[in-house]
């Protein structure tokens, strides 16, 4: 019996599942969406992976690195070098790696004129789409594409490049090709290939690859050439975009780019990705209880919560930890009456639980953390898996000249590259680590609602960051941009700095001993800083929007909470969408 498990439920997905419960000696384990976890089930033979494009080279390289033999949906990866990668790791470790190639089971009858119509939605990436799979049927030695090199004769001419109708030509040395997709089509869906096979393409695959019946290497070479010509064919229809700031709404945005079919630079000016704010906060994915004040925030982080947890789901802590919010009896902007009040107008789930000392309420809600280290890592993958073109150490100082679009999230630089500059409240921010006594041991704990503290576990230590409404600001000013006092510069965005001579943790722990018991004995094991970027004279709704501007060819993305993260690049999505439909 071959044991397999698969990652991803959607119409794919659905099929392929469909297929493997009509086929002998085939045992499905365990099916997971991208938002579960995936990489913490039962042991098999084999591993589908039927996810968004984005997400397969991370997918498929843990489970080739953990002994499991993977077929991967087309395209394998997004990038000739992470596909090489893949197939290379397949090798190393004794393994079988597939990627999708159903027409070849189709036994296609060869042609030189490829014509596909059909209706495919607002905007598509059609090359990725469909087209990749027109590529790996021209596979022939005889073309001499030479896909180490990264080199071949060819000779690639458009003649209609509209977002959803595309007709263009490839030239071999001896051969041409001439391609017609049009996803505007409101009649019947055409394709002119000719199946020669009359059975179950698919399911024929699936069989072979899943007995080791397939001409494994073969298929690399066919994948490795489809993925090749991709690439340059891409180029060709969508150009490429710049992105400023390799924070998480930077990264996002650029793998978001990179799927609908462009070429992405992305430019950071720290030595390595989120290492500002989206590397230095509390790590808490909002869903709303922190702002009773704001409406708005509220329902835009609980409406974004789920989009980043699928996006991001490896990064997120376990259901270990326990979240609290209490309302202080003193000096709270804020009364248990309206929080709850708030909280059900919103539809955010609460259970009242014993009251924290000098409080009048304490409620268990449900939230979750994430794992900064690990949230790093899967951007690291994002960015090799998808053939984003990182470059660090790379300060952009004057706007970027020869992109089709260019994205600004560099956060509290936004002014740098715009000359409609507007004023923001910069705040440099400390965020103190502690080892608490064992009684906090999992919980998340925030003082509710003006100049308190919070306490949330860190990563999956022992330890716990602190955060202060007051004490956690050592500078603040409104402005075109942040005044750091020189004595700072060292400690900003540097992790963790032991010892720091500019600390207000003794503030913090002072502040903290009205509502934590023996919170005098915390151990502070260190303190970062960065700088937290605001719209300025909102103190009174403490509201914390996403927004997205356009400026000519320009995005502008100012981030609010870290969770909005997706919504963010995918409103990018959305405005490109509705120029290229004008």
């Amino acid at each position: 019996m071959i044991k397999v498990g698969q990652i991803g439920k959607g119409n794919f997905g659905k099929k392929i599942l469909s297929k493997l419960n009509n086929l002998d000696g085939i045992s499905i384990e365990w099916v997971c969406g991208s938002q579960d976890k995936w990489w913490d089930q039962g042991k098999v033979d084999w591993v589908i992976v039927a996810t968004p494009n984005e997400f397969h080279y991370e997918q498929a390289k843990y489970f080739l690195k953990n002994n499991t033999n993977v077929f991967c949906e087309k395209p394998g990866t997004l990038c000739l070098d992470s596909l090489k990668e893949l197939i290379e790791l397949s090798y190393k470790n004794n393994l079988h790696f597939y990627v999708d190639d159903v027409l070849i089971y189709e036994d296609i009858k060869p042609i030189n004129n490829f014509v596909y119509k059909k209706w495919g939605g607002p905007s598509t990436n059609i090359i990725d789409r469909m087209a990749y799979h027109h590529f790996y049927l021209l596979y022939d030695v005889s073309l001499l594409v030479d896909t180490v090199k990264n080199e071949t004769p060819l000779v690639i001419n458009v003649f209609t490049n509209k977002i959803n109708h595309k007709i263009f030509e490839l030239k071999f040395t001896n051969k041409t090709y001439k391609f017609e997709y049009n996803f505007n089509w409101y009649k019947q869906k055409t394709h002119n290939i000719e199946p020669q096979y009359n059975g179950d393409a698919l399911t024929k695959m699936l069989q072979h690859v899943l007995l080791k019946k397939a001409d494994f290497v073969l298929n690399h070479q066919r994948s490795l050439f489809a993925t090749l010509i991709s690439e340059k064919v891409k180029t060709h229809l969508y150009g490429k975009c710049a992105v400023v700031g390799a924070g998480i709404y930077g990264i996002t945005a650029a793998t978001k780019l990179r799927t609908k079919g462009y070429k992405v630079d992305l430019f950071e000016a720290e030595d390595d990705i989120l290492k500002s704010a989206s590397g230095i906060n509390q790590y808490r994915i909002h869903r709303g209880y922190h702002y009773p004040r704001s409406l708005d925030t509220i329902k835009s982080c609980k409406n974004n919560e789920q989009s980043f947890i699928k996006y991001y789901s490896k990064s997120i802590l376990s259901n270990n930890n326990k979240h609290y919010y209490s309302i202080s009896k003193e000096d709270s902007l804020t009364t248990p009456e309206q929080y709850l009040t708030t909280l059900d107008k919103s539809k955010l789930e609460w259970e009242i639980v014993d009251t924290l000392p000098n409080c009048d309420l304490t409620i268990k809600v449900n939230e979750k953390l994430y794992n900064p280290t690990i949230l790093k890592d899967i951007c690291h993958n994002r960015i090799r898996g998808n053939g984003i073109n990182l470059h660090l150490n790379k300060k952009i100082k004057e706007p970027l000249q020869d992109y089709e679009y260019t994205v600004h999230a560099t956060y509290s630089s936004l002014n740098d590259l715009t000359d409609k500059k507007q004023n923001y409240q910069f705040e440099l921010c400390e965020k103190p680590l502690f080892k608490l006594p064992p009684q906090y041991k999992n919980k998340s704990l925030v003082i509710m609602d003006g100049p308190f503290m919070c306490f949330d576990p860190f990563a999956n230590t022992e330890y716990h960051l602190g955060g202060n409404v007051v004490h956690a600001i050592h500078v603040r000013n409104i402005g075109e941009k942040p005044e750091i006092p020189p004595a700072y510069k060292k400690y900003l965005n540097k992790g963790i700095i032991k010892k720091p001579k500019y600390t207000n943790v003794n503030r913090f722990i002072e502040s903290a001993k009205k509502y934590f018991p023996d919170i005098e004995s915390a151990e502070h094991l260190g303190s970062m800083y960065t700088i937290r970027t605001v719209l300025p004279n909102k103190d009174n709704t403490d509201e914390r929007p996403t927004i997205v501007s356009k400026q000519n060819n320009n995005f502008i993305l100012f981030s609010g909470k870290i969770g909005n993260c997706v919504e963010a690049a995918n409103k990018i999505e959305e405005l490109i969408n509705n120029e290229s439909n004008k």
